[in-house]
Formats: structure tokens, C-alpha cells, sequence
């Protein structure tokens, strides 16, 4: 079997079952019957099974609309995170004067290696992975 005959196939089953989910949750939740849903999931079904490559040009739009609803989520996903979580962490510490990293120069210094609280010897190195 050829791999886009595969990847046809693996597309129009898995909306089959998006279809039939649909159906099962406006059933199951809002006790509506949505016939339109299963109608639909059949004929996904029934092409993904008979004759796969001709679900090749829908396969492609959604490969297509789904990498532009994963850009959209991805950079919505990111800027909340950095606006929810980081931009207000960040103005605490600037407003409370801590800072977590330690910057700064010492000339007194001999090396900026800080101790690591850890006994290691021959015994703690032989078998380390």
C-alpha cells in the first residue's frame, strides 16, 4: 500500500470518528440527535475504506489549516504564558530588589565556581549512569 493511500486512509478514519464523537457528545450532553454527523462519519468511513485517494485533496487542506491553527494556538499558547506568568514574576522581583541570579563582579575573587553541596569520591563515581 502506497503511504499516501495510508495517510488518506489513517485521515478519513480518524474524522470518521471526530464525526462520530460529535454525534455521541450532542446525543450524550445536549440530547439532540445529529444525524447530519453520522451521515457524514459514514461517508468518511466508507471512502477511507473503498477508496482512499480520494480523500488526498481534503488530506492536503487540513494538513494546510492545520499548520496555520497550530501557528495561531502556538503563538496565543506562548503569549499568554510570558504575559500570565513571566512579565508579572519578573516585576515582582524588580519591585522587591531580588535578584535569583548572582551577577556582579568580586576582584578578591579567585573563581566564581560556587560548592556543590554533594560528597563525591570513588566510591559515589563508579557507577554514575
Amino acid at each position: 500500500m502506497a503511504p499516501h493511500r495510508q495517510s488518506d486512509r489513517a485521515f478519513g478514519l480518524t474524522f470518521a470518528a471526530l464525526f462520530t464523537a460529535i454525534a455521541g457528545v450532542g446525543w450524550l450532553a445536549f440530547d439532540a440527535r445529529l444525524a447530519w454527523a453520522l451521515w457524514v462519519a459514514a461517508a468518511f468511513l466508507a471512502v477511507a475504506l473503498a477508496a482512499p485517494w480520494l480523500l488526498l485533496p481534503l488530506n492536503r487542506l487540513w494538513g494546510v489549516v492545520a499548520a496555520r491553527l497550530g501557528g495561531v494556538a502556538n503563538f496565543v499558547l506562548l503569549a499568554s504564558f510570558f504575559y500570565l506568568f513571566v512579565l508579572p514574576l519578573g516585576l515582582i522581583l524588580r519591585l522587591t530588589g531580588r535578584d535569583p541570579l548572582p551577577r556582579g563582579t568580586d576582584p578578591q575573587a579567585k573563581t566564581y565556581w560556587t560548592p556543590v553541596g554533594r560528597h563525591t569520591d570513588e566510591e559515589t563515581l563508579k557507577d554514575m549512569f
